[in-house]
């Protein structure tokens, strides 16, 4: 099998060789050069001795030389290893270490240097331009003659290592193969109906949830309007200038969009899909979301082990449960096609429904396995089935919700409690930009419930007002006993909150991080 990141680009140069593919600032690619600047790419790598099956790790920078190299890896039969670029040299030193990378490949000679100076051993750094003990792989020969490279290997190969953005502690890596990236790409282009004009945003990290627009792309014939990062300003300019059709977005940029003034000025009429995901939304968020753009939101439940859309919530289903089930609006949608979505308990036995249990999935784009930790795939790939670690349930009609990660769930005097919903209560007071709820350890109830809140600009409020306010929305053993305001939460690189982090500082002289009552 062609790695699918080489065949699907390859195939788009054939069918759409003038089409704009790339528009990246003033520069633009065709598919036509897109895929012949990726061959270049693929036979430099050979020049220097890279090999089918060896991993390339890829600095990621949103640009037009990130995609064509991502390409011209796939093209050369490497393993891509994508590391955000927003990441510490420690983290990429590990990652770099832990999938015993051969090449490493950075966009600007700052990023090869610092990658220079944090790693040991015979990993030789690339880059596009000249700099001290960095190989300028643009001023290598090549020829394409004799027609493109195309390594062919079998369906089970690795494709990609992932690796997570460390909510639960150091990154692992997740694999993906030819046939489940194939599978990925291809839900995403043909659940979302993309065709050739079609201009799909590039705002988020191409390394990460980014890529689902940059990949589904070469599927359809679309164009990818890559910006360098998520700036609110360039993102609505970007929309009415560019008429982007589809985007896709985490919930917190969502609601920085439709916070800024700018949203008023421009015309976003042209977005036919706004996809939020990769994290929750309040209800409130969603309604303020759809009354702006209308009936074109997407959500759905997916993660870096199956990242197709394991279940998705259609617009329709928006406008249905904004018209009367209201309560909807924090669901993930129902099972994909493609995809089989369970409630188990610990035993692997499905729970009744409404009730809270570990979802498992099994689809064709889970992932094979985790890079070198046979623990984990003991523990979470059981007869084909994928255990998420997210915890969650579905509804009589098959809406599923999420409760939280295992790790997350709040024992309070003998009561689960979920994070995510009394963060949901929280997000409905109109003050609050975003919240993190976790646990602290307490002598009366084991653990009690702490929540963490950044307010929105211009808006003010006391802690006991906040307080109050959730006393009106939850049971009382899920209400906060405090409530800390604070100017920022700790984040991964891809916007996720970090509870870890804001629980640790009260539990690093405990013995663990559940404990009971006194």
């Amino acid at each position: 099998m062609i790695h699918p990141y080489s065949h699907y680009p390859a195939r788009a140069a054939r069918r759409w060789s003038d089409r704009i593919a790339l528009i990246d600032s003033d520069r633009r690619r065709t598919y036509a050069e897109l895929n012949r600047n990726a061959d270049t790419i693929a036979l430099w790598l050979m020049q220097l001795g890279m090999q089918p099956g060896e991993r390339v790790a890829l600095i990621q920078q949103n640009c037009i030389e990130y995609v064509e190299s991502v390409i011209g890896i796939a093209r050369a039969g490497g393993a891509l290893v994508p590391m955000l670029g927003a990441l510490t040299e420690s983290e990429h030193t590990f990652m770099l270490e832990d999938a015993d990378a051969r090449f490493v490949i950075a966009m600007t000679p700052e990023s090869a240097q610092r990658v220079l100076a944090s790693i040991s051993g015979n990993i030789r750094v690339l880059s596009f331009q000249d700099a001290e003990g960095i190989t300028n792989i643009s001023s290598l020969p090549s020829s394409t003659e004799g027609g493109p490279p195309q390594a062919d290997l079998p369906p089970g190969s690795i494709a990609h290592i992932l690796y997570s953005s460390g909510t639960t502690g150091r990154p692992k890596g997740i694999t993906h193969s030819y046939a489940s990236v194939s599978a990925a790409m291809n839900f995403w282009a043909h659940t979302f109906a993309l065709q050739p004009e079609d201009n799909l945003l590039g705002q988020l990290a191409l390394s990460h949830f980014g890529g689902r627009a940059m990949d589904s792309c070469w599927i359809a014939g679309g164009t990818l309007v890559i910006l360098p990062e998520a700036d609110p300003v360039s993102i609505l300019d970007t929309i009415e200038k560019q008429q982007i059709s589809m985007m896709l977005a985490v919930p917190t940029l969502l609601r920085i969009l439709l916070d800024h003034p700018k949203a008023e000025q421009v015309d976003l009429s042209s977005l036919r899909a706004v996809v939020y995901a990769a994290s929750p939304a309040a209800p409130s968020l969603v309604r303020r979301a759809q009354q702006k753009l209308g009936s074109v939101l997407y959500t759905g439940f997916g993660q870096t082990e199956a990242y197709g859309l394991n279940t998705l919530m259609l617009p329709a289903e928006h406008d249905k449960a904004l018209a009367g089930k209201e309560e909807r609006l924090t669901s993930v949608g129902r099972e994909c096609t493609q995809a089989q979505v369970r409630i188990r308990n610990d035993e692997g036995v499905d729970v009744e429904t409404g009730e809270v249990g570990e979802i498992w999935i099994c689809a064709p784009w889970t992932t094979p396995g985790f890079w070198q930790r046979p623990e984990l795939d003991e523990a979470r790939l059981v007869g084909g089935w994928l255990r998420t670690g997210d915890l969650g349930r579905v509804d009589e009609d098959g809406y599923f919700y999420l409760a939280d990660r295992k790790e997350d769930m709040i024992i309070t005097g003998g009561f689960n409690v979920y994070p995510a919903e009394v963060e949901n209560a929280l997000m409905e007071h109109k003050a609050i930009a975003e919240c993190g709820v976790y646990s602290v350890p307490d002598k009366k109830w084991g653990e009690a419930i702490n929540a963490s809140v950044v307010l929105r600009s211009g808006h003010q409020v006391t802690d006991d007002e906040l307080l109050a306010f959730t006393k009106t929305l939850l049971a009382r053993f899920k209400v906060p006993k405090a409530i800390h305001i604070v100017d920022e939460l700790p984040k991964t690189a891809v916007g996720k909150i970090l509870r870890r982090i804001l629980r640790e500082p009260y539990w690093k002289d405990q013995n663990t991080g559940i404990r009971g009552a006194e």
